[in-house]
């Protein structure tokens, strides 16, 4: 396999959401961040070490209490409220939070090591955007059937399914990402497409994924690059 050797810099970022600064760690902007190196004995354990990290932080800190919260907007896709905090230094703080549904997106690779995408068109950047294939997690639905569904209605594949991680979307949303890879993904069906849909699906060989992580051409760069290290640690 290859060892991303289109990638111009041989290092690249895992990130993990709310960490506190630790020894061998860094902020940038509000993402915590480590550089890991590409070798092949990268530790698979790597978000659950991250977890005991937080665990282990000083837990002295108060949680800030909740004042009051309000209904600013609601769709049936989202309510954001307008969330007023006690802060632990007396003073309060107001945010607009986002709570809606988790969502799980999972990237299909077929039998010849073809990366299966979705390239749509998203109307917050206006314009065509390379994507995994997923969407929102349904009432009483497990996030591996929600990834299988989504495979399947918008590219038409199905096959083995691993989970790679589980992140939360946005420091000011109640939801999670759940991050999938299906090995061996064949075609049984077509694509369902809606009428407000603009997408079809792209099948790419792995240094052309590479590239296109490399450059940031894409939603779901998250789940692109824990697939990519969980590729690496199985080669």
């Amino acid at each position: 396999m290859s060892e991303l050797a289109t990638l111009s810099n041989p290092r690249y970022l895992l990130e993990a959401d709310a960490i506190a600064i630790v020894d061998g760690w860094g902020w940038q902007g509000q993402v915590c961040f480590r550089e890991t190196t590409l070798t092949s004995d990268i530790d698979e354990k790597f978000f659950d070490r991250a977890d005991v990290m937080i665990s282990q932080q000083d837990e002295t800190t108060a949680i800030p209490t909740v004042i009051s919260q309000q209904e600013a907007y609601q769709n049936p896709f989202v309510t954001i409220k307008r969330v007023t905090q006690l802060m632990p230094a007396g003073n309060t703080a107001t945010f607009y939070i986002r709570e809606e549904p988790d969502v799980a997106v999972c990237l299909p690779i077929d039998p010849d090591g073809r990366f299966i995408l979705l390239k749509e068109y998203r109307p917050g950047p206006a314009q065509f955007l390379m994507e995994i294939p997923g969407g929102c997690v349904d009432p009483g639905e497990e996030p591996a059937e929600a990834a299988r569904r989504e495979v399947l209605e918008e590219v038409g594949y199905a096959g083995d399914l691993t989970h790679l991680a589980s992140t939360y979307i946005s420091a000011y949303s109640n939801a999670r990402k759940h991050i999938y890879l299906m090995r061996d993904a064949t075609k049984i069906a077509d694509p369902v497409v809606e009428p407000q849909d603009l997408a079809r699906p792209i099948a790419m060989d792995q240094q052309a994924f590479e590239l296109l992580v490399e450059e940031g051409a894409m939603t779901d760069l998250d789940a692109a690059l824990a697939a990519l290290r969980y590729l690496l640690s199985q080669a």
